[in-house]
């Protein structure tokens, strides 16, 4: 089959998790035999014309954040470059990622004009709501009350909301998508109450052999960051309010009365992390048991976990999949994750971790305590953990799946 694949962004240029699984997928295909194509896009100061490099087409694509829910639906001068690629290419099945900033949700239309296997995945929420979902019904429902509505949506936009967006978009997936895939069942909820068509769920997958850092890496970052003899959690990823800082920092403030060695290793921007610190408004000084270290490469990020003692994904929004909790696991450590989103799908509560409200600020620094404080049973858990992402969370299963998908579609003779 010739496959193409389409994101926003893709490495070496641009990294994201969504970027790393597309590449990921797209090395997959390959060494299954398939012609792999990837149309991405870069910012008009790396160049003003079309990049070709290896397999990948990158789109010199730019304009205002301020207007993206309007540029994303379709902007004329990126779908003629796309029809002028997608008609050389003449691709099998198109499979688009994350379009909803630079090629534009119209890149479906122009997909669907030469193959009949058109298929998005959505990573996230974007698709029906203007951010991360975490509406107070949504709060309050503990994740089950995933419906939203324009209140919601003006609220989030502010002036940039577009009173015709979502339905544009709707009307979109339903004329040209074959199937609508969702990271998680509880996005494919959201996305069914939501009105998106055609959905289905298959669960991201990481290349667990490489997130497994080693004896000499994991010793080398614990003397380069000072966490030696200390008992130290994990928290990292895009930081913000609605991955539960502040939550965390609460615990935090609980823990380290029991556990004095206790260090909480915060990757991620760190003009970011001191702004939640202080929104926090925790009474006493948590400096001392905090590590605050910014961005990090995978190979940084894969030592970072094999340092850790326990992993947590506090997230207060529907966090879709979170590919922290599988790379924690294949690092063998437990996880203490969200009910929020799709982080129960992957930890197992009370196998591979523990599952809570971070809200319920006191269950959830006992459930960390647990953890910290019991160096059998968080092995014991890691050891699940890890048994279990490489059973059902790999890149090789998700593969297989979009495989089946795209071959069911052409034994139908749709």
């Amino acid at each position: 089959m010739k496959i193409l694949l389409l994101n926003d962004r893709y490495p070496p240029r641009y990294e994201s998790s969504v970027a790393s699984i597309t590449s990921n997928l797209a090395k997959e295909y390959e060494a299954r035999g398939h012609t792999v194509s990837v149309i991405t896009s870069h910012r008009k100061d790396v160049s003003q014309e079309i990049l070709r490099e290896g397999n990948s087409i990158s789109l010199p694509v730019e304009y205002r954040p301020s207007l993206r829910h309007f540029k994303s639906i379709k902007q004329g001068a990126v779908s003629l470059l796309l029809e002028k690629e997608i008609r050389k290419l003449e691709p099998d099945v198109v499979h688009a990622h994350n379009v909803h900033m630079y090629l534009t949700y119209d890149a479906l239309r122009i997909a669907r004009q030469y193959t009949d296997a058109v298929f998005i995945t959505m990573h996230d929420v974007m698709s029906f709501h203007y951010g991360r979902l975490m509406t107070r019904r949504y709060i309050a429902s503990e994740g089950a009350d995933t419906k939203t509505t324009v209140q919601d949506h003006i609220r989030q936009a502010g002036l940039q909301w577009n009173p015709v967006r979502n339905r544009i978009i709707r009307s979109m997936l339903d004329r040209n998508v074959t199937n609508v895939v969702a990271v998680s069942d509880a996005l494919k909820r959201a996305l069914d109450s939501n009105g998106i068509p055609h959905t289905c769920v298959v669960h991201n997958g990481i290349d667990t052999a490489s997130w497994e850092a080693h004896t000499k890496e994991i010793a080398a970052f614990r003397r380069r960051h000072n966490l030696e003899g200390k008992k130290v959690m994990l928290f990292g990823g895009r930081l913000s309010r609605d991955k539960g800082s502040t939550p965390l920092l609460h615990a935090l403030s609980k823990i380290r009365k029991a556990i004095p060695n206790v260090m909480l290793l915060a990757i991620g921007n760190p003009k970011t992390w001191a702004g939640l610190h202080k929104e926090a408004a925790v009474m006493e000084d948590l400096s001392p048991y905090i590590r605050n270290i910014d961005w990090l490469p995978k190979e940084g990020m894969r030592a970072a976990y094999g340092a850790c003692d326990v992993v947590t994904t506090p997230s207060l929004c529907l966090d879709t999949f979170n590919l922290m909790n599988a790379e924690a696991m294949a690092n063998s450590k437990p996880v203490v994750g969200t009910c929020f989103g799709g982080t129960p799908e992957v930890v197992e509560n009370g196998v591979t971790g523990f599952i809570c409200n971070p809200l319920h600020t006191d269950e959830y620094a006992n459930l960390l305590l647990t953890l910290l404080s019991d160096d059998a049973l968080a092995v014991k858990m890691g050891k699940a953990g890890k048994e279990r992402v490489e059973k059902l969370f790999t890149v090789e299963r998700q593969t297989e799946k979009y495989l089946a998908l795209y071959e069911r579609l052409a034994r139908s003779g749709q």
